[in-house]
């Protein structure tokens, strides 16, 4: 019988929050938060762009939360755009304040 190629190896990441695409998203490996922000279809116009989370989970299941700002990636000002998820992260896009 014909070898059957292995597929590709991917990554499930989960996007909540006010984007244009909630849920998991499959992409992947060595992709960077810049390029899901890209695939997650946007974000809504409710969305906290200054205060986006990404949520990673260690080997020891401790959640750890980092503070990413699009507004400041989008400038240039930061490079968390370059940040590869790995499986099971979580993009967390908050409502914003009334004032924000």
């Amino acid at each position: 019988a014909p070898a059957v190629a292995a597929p590709d190896p991917t990554v499930d990441i989960f996007v909540l929050g006010e984007v244009g695409k909630p849920g998991k998203m499959t992409i992947q490996p060595g992709s960077t938060v810049l390029q899901v922000f890209a695939q997650m279809g946007g974000f809504t116009r409710f969305a906290a762009t200054g205060r986006v989370q990404l949520r990673r989970t260690n080997e020891q299941g401790v959640e750890n939360v980092y503070a990413l700002d699009y507004d400041a990636i989008e400038a240039g000002l930061s490079n968390d755009g370059m940040v590869q998820l790995i499986p099971g992260d979580v993009i967390v896009v908050p409502q914003r304040g009334l004032f924000e």
